[in-house]
C-alpha cells in the first residue's frame, strides 16, 4: 500500500465497506434473535400464529434485498474504481517517479559534494606543491642573480681600476680635473691615492732616490719647476684620501709620503741655506 492510499480513499469505497459491516452485523443480530428469541404473537388460546419457516422466509427476503443492494453498490464501486484507475495509476507512478528522482538527486548531490571536496583537496595539494617549487625556483634564481651581480660588480671594479691606472699614465696636473669629477661620482674611488703617488713621482723627478735607478727625464711642459709645488699637491690629495676614511688608502698614501719626506725636508733645508748665503 502506497503513501497515497494511506492518506485517503474514495468515499464510495468507504461507504461500501461500511455497508458490508452493517449487513454482517444485521445478519448476526437477526440470526441470534431467531435462534434464541423467536418472534411470536400469541392468540387468545396462547398459540403462536407465525411459524418458524415464515420467519425464515422473511429473513431470507430481507437478506436477499440487502445482498442485491450490496451487489449493486459493489458493481457501482467497481465501475467507479475502474473509471479512476488511470488517475490513480498516474498519481502512483508520478509519486514513485518523484521519490526515485528525489532519491537520485540526493545521491548525485552527495556524490557531487564528495567529488568537489576531493577536487578541492587535490587542488590545494597541487597548489602547495607548485608554491613550494615556485619558491625554490625563485630562491635558486635569486642566488644565481646575486652570483651574476657579484661577478659583474667584480668585473666593473676591475675595469674601473684599470681605467684609473691607465689614466694616471698622463701627468697628474692634466688629469686632476677628471679625478675630481670621478670622486664626485664615486667617492670611494682609489684615484685619490693614485694622484698622491703621481705627484710624488714628480717629486722623485726632481729629487731622485739614490737607492733606486733614476727615471729617464723627458721634455714636458710642467706647471712649476719647484719640487715643493708637487709635494704640496701630494699633501693636498692625502687630505682627500683621509676624507675617504679607507684604512688601506690612508696607509698607502702615508707610506708613500713618509718615504719621500726626508729628501723633501733636506731639500727645504738646503734651499733655506742657499737663500741665507745669497742674502749675505
Amino acid at each position: 500500500m502506497t503513501r497515497l492510499e494511506k492518506k485517503g480513499r474514495d468515499p464510495l469505497i468507504v461507504f461500501f465497506y461500511i455497508f458490508i459491516a452493517v449487513l454482517i452485523l444485521c445478519f448476526v443480530v437477526v440470526t441470534l434473535k431467531i435462534a434464541f428469541s423467536p418472534v411470536c404473537s400469541a392468540d387468545a388460546q396462547h398459540v403462536c400464529v407465525i411459524d418458524t419457516w415464515s420467519i425464515a422466509g422473511l429473513t431470507a427476503a430481507v437478506f436477499g434485498i440487502a445482498a442485491a443492494l450490496l451487489t449493486f453498490l459493489g458493481a457501482f464501486a467497481v465501475a467507479y474504481w475502474w473509471a479512476n484507475l488511470d488517475k490513480k495509476v498516474d498519481a502512483q507512478v508520478e509519486t514513485r517517479t518523484n521519490e526515485l528522482i528525489e532519491q537520485r538527486v540526493q545521491d548525485q548531490e552527495v556524490k557531487f559534494q564528495a567529488q568537489i571536496e576531493s577536487n578541492v583537496q587535490a587542488f590545494e595539494t597541487q597548489t602547495t606543491q607548485l608554491e613550494a617549487k615556485f619558491q625554490a625556483q625563485i630562491a635558486d634564481n635569486v642566488k644565481t642573480l646575486d652570483s651574476q651581480i657579484a661577478r659583474l660588480e667584480g668585473s666593473f671594479q676591475f675595469i674601473r681600476k684599470e681605467l684609473v691606472i691607465a689614466t694616471m699614465v698622463f701627468p697628474p696636473w692634466e688629469v686632476e680635473e677628471w679625478a675630481y669629477e670621478l670622486l664626485a661620482v664615486d667617492p670611494s674611488s682609489e684615484v685619490s691615492v693614485r694622484m698622491v703617488m703621481s705627484y710624488l713621482d714628480e717629486v722623485d723627478y726632481f729629487l731622485p732616490d739614490p737607492s733606486t735607478p733614476s727615471k729617464q727625464k723627458t721634455l714636458r711642459f710642467m706647471p712649476s719647476e719647484d719640487v715643493l709645488y708637487y709635494w704640496n699637491k701630494a699633501l693636498e690629495w692625502r687630505e682627500i684620501v683621509k676624507g675617504q676614511n679607507d684604512p688601506a688608502y690612508i696607509s698607502n698614501a702615508d707610506w708613500q709620503i713618509n718615504k719621500r719626506r726626508p729628501r723633501v725636508e733636506a731639500y727645504e733645508k738646503q734651499k733655506g741655506e742657499d737663500k741665507h748665503e745669497d742674502s749675505r
